[in-house]
């Protein structure tokens, strides 16, 4: 979803923002409350002085908690392409969500078969788990749908 339609399905509102930064962080609304009723998703952020930043911050994060949170049908191979580079990607990278929403679909339609993510991507199996571990709430839901299918949790 591009982030213009993201912004517009959620409820927007702004709050102080606590901790360093000085009397302009502590008497503005800087603070960002994003709220998707939808699927049931609240996510915030104050980590900048900025409001446009924290807003920034906060629909990135909001794309991954929708990544973690909704299966659907995995896309065809023909469709998937690996956004970062030799075998890498950031989790700041602006991708990624989108990147772990389909790798958790692949997933779960397969029953936690991660080789399957592996290869739809043409990464190594080994490559996919290092991306995987980097990331603790990734991990949580890649373990959860692996014993799900009855399959052992994944090893580094």
């Amino acid at each position: 979803m591009p982030l213009n339609d993201l912004l517009r399905a959620c409820k927007v509102s702004g709050y102080q923002g606590g901790g360093p930064g000085g009397q302009f962080r502590n008497k503005t609304n800087s603070g960002v409350d994003l709220r998707l009723s939808e699927f049931n998703l609240a996510i915030k952020s104050c980590e900048s002085r900025s409001a446009s930043e924290n807003k920034v911050h906060a629909l990135h994060r909001m794309r991954l908690a929708i990544a973690l949170n909704v299966r659907e049908a995995p896309k065809s191979a023909s469709e998937l392409k690996f956004p970062g580079s030799m075998g890498h990607i950031q989790p700041s990278n602006e991708l990624y969500p989108q990147f772990i929403a389909d790798v958790l679909d692949i997933v779960a339609a397969t029953g936690g078969d991660t080789k399957e993510a592996a290869r739809a991507f043409g990464l190594s199996p080994s490559a996919l788990t290092k991306i995987l571990h980097a990331d603790k709430a990734v991990l949580a839901k890649i373990q959860q749908l692996r014993q799900s299918g009855g399959k052992p949790a994944l090893r580094r």
